[in-house]
C-alpha cells in the first residue's frame, strides 16, 4: 500500500508538475507576475524601503496561489477529464490526491520560488538562523491552502467556475491580509481577527522571525501555533467531508 502511494506521488508530481513547466513555462511567468509587479510598485513607491516586506510578501503569496490554485485544477480534473473517477476505483484515496497536486503545483512553481530566495539571499532577509523556521512557514501554508482548495473544488459543480473562484481567493487572501505590508500598520482589533486567515498568520510570523517587525515571542508563538493547527484542521475537513464520490 505504501509502496503503491508513493509512486502515485512521484508519478502525479511528475505529470502535473514538470510536465506542465516542459509543456507551458509561459504560465510560470503568468502566474509570478503579481508578485513581481507588486514588488515592483512597493520598491517604487517606497524608495526601496519596503522592498523586504514585498519579498517576503511574494514568496508567502507564491505558496499561497499554488494552494488556491488546485481549486481550478481540481475542478478540471474531476469534470472534464474525470481523472478523479478513476482514483476513486483504486486504493488512492483524498489524502493522497491531495498531497499529490500539492507536490506537483510546488514543482511547478519552483522558479518562483527559487527566484523570491535568491532576492531574500541579496537583500539579506533570509539568513542561517531563520531559514529553517520561514520553510516551515510556508510549508504550512501551502498545506493549508491547499486543503481549502481541495475542499471547495469538490463543490464547485461546473469547470467555468473553478478558476474564477480560485483567482478571487488569491487576489483578496494576498492583498488585504498585510502580506506586502507590516502587519503593525493595522490596529490589533484588526489584526488579530484576521489570524483566523492563514495568509494572515504566516505573514506576521515571517515578518517576526526576519527582524522586518519587532514581534514579540508571544505573537511569534500564536501566529505558527494558529497556523500549524489551520493546516491540520483544514486537512482533516478536507478529506473527511469533501465530496470524493460524485453522486
Amino acid at each position: 500500500m505504501r509502496v503503491l502511494r508513493s509512486s502515485f506521488l512521484l508519478a502525479f508530481t511528475i505529470f502535473y508538475g514538470w510536465s506542465s513547466i516542459r509543456r507551458g513555462f509561459v504560465y510560470v511567468l503568468t502566474y509570478l507576475s503579481i508578485p513581481l509587479a507588486e514588488l515592483f510598485l512597493i520598491y517604487i513607491i517606497t524608495r526601496g524601503d519596503f522592498v523586504k516586506f514585498a519579498i517576503v510578501g511574494g514568496l508567502i503569496s507564491v505558496m499561497a496561489n499554488n494552494g488556491f490554485s488546485l481549486i481550478g485544477d481540481l475542478v478540471f480534473l474531476r469534470l472534464e477529464s474525470r481523472l478523479q473517477d478513476l482514483l476513486v476505483a483504486t486504493s488512492i484515496g483524498p489524502s493522497d490526491y491531495i498531497m499529490g497536486l500539492m507536490l506537483a503545483n510546488l514543482l511547478y512553481s519552483s522558479p518562483g520560488v527559487i527566484l523570491y530566495i535568491m532576492l531574500a539571499v541579496i537583500y539579506h532577509v533570509l539568513t542561517l538562523t531563520n531559514f529553517i523556521l520561514l520553510l516551515i512557514d510556508v510549508t504550512l501554508l501551502l498545506f493549508s491552502t491547499s486543503s481549502i482548495g481541495f475542499f471547495l473544488a469538490s463543490l464547485v459543480p461546473h469547470t467555468r467556475y473553478g478558476w474564477g473562484l480560485a483567482g478571487l481567493l488569491s487576489s483578496i487572501l494576498t492583498i488585504i491580509p498585510p502580506v506586502f505590508y507590516p502587519y503593525t500598520f493595522l490596529p490589533k482589533s484588526l489584526y488579530i481577527p484576521l489570524l483566523i486567515l492563514p495568509t494572515t498568520a504566516s505573514a506576521i510570523f515571517s515578518q517576526g522571525i526576519t527582524n522586518l517587525v519587532n514581534t514579540s515571542v508571544e505573537m511569534l508563538v500564536v501566529s505558527f501555533l494558529v497556523l500549524l493547527l489551520e493546516s491540520i484542521l483544514f486537512f482533516f475537513l478536507s478529506v473527511r467531508f469533501s465530496r470524493w464520490r460524485e453522486r
